[in-house]
């Protein structure tokens, strides 16, 4: 069985996240269930996975074993749910607020565009890390 931890421990190794950090630090079974909310996330959007992905969410973890491949999927897609909260968060302060930063070089859409080629960039590298993950299978395709 592959516990949630596994996952997010390698989703968090890329992450740089001061709030995550603090709510480590304050309330460590809440950090947990934001860190799971993320995964859950993930899930639906690794629809290639040749294993089942139910999971026990009180003991938080799969009912299977998963192998690296899936576990560095998996945890790329964390990532991009967590960079997609952040991306929506900030743009949405930024709207409320109606605060334009006077010391930035570039523009709110600017930086909203940059963020969303972060993005994408990870949706590409889960792809292609997707598709070595079939290609590793190709033979139970029956071709």
């Amino acid at each position: 069985m592959t516990n949630f931890d596994t996952i997010e421990n390698l989703a968090l190794s890329i992450v740089e996240d001061y709030k995550l950090g603090g709510l480590y630090e304050r309330d460590y079974e809440k950090f947990q269930k934001t860190c799971d909310n993320f995964l859950f996330n993930a899930l639906p959007q690794f629809t290639e996975c040749r294993q089942n992905l139910d999971y026990d969410a009180i003991n938080r973890e799969f009912n299977a074993d998963l192998t690296q491949l899936e576990i560095y999927i998996l945890s790329r897609y964390w990532v991009i749910a967590w960079w997609e909260r952040e991306n929506n968060n900030a743009a949405q302060i930024a709207l409320k607020l109606g605060i334009k930063n006077q010391y930035s070089y570039n523009s709110e859409s600017q930086n909203f565009k940059e963020k969303q080629n972060i993005i994408d960039k990870l949706r590409e590298e889960v792809d292609r890390a997707t598709q070595e993950y079939l290609l590793l299978d190709l033979d139970s395709y029956g071709f």
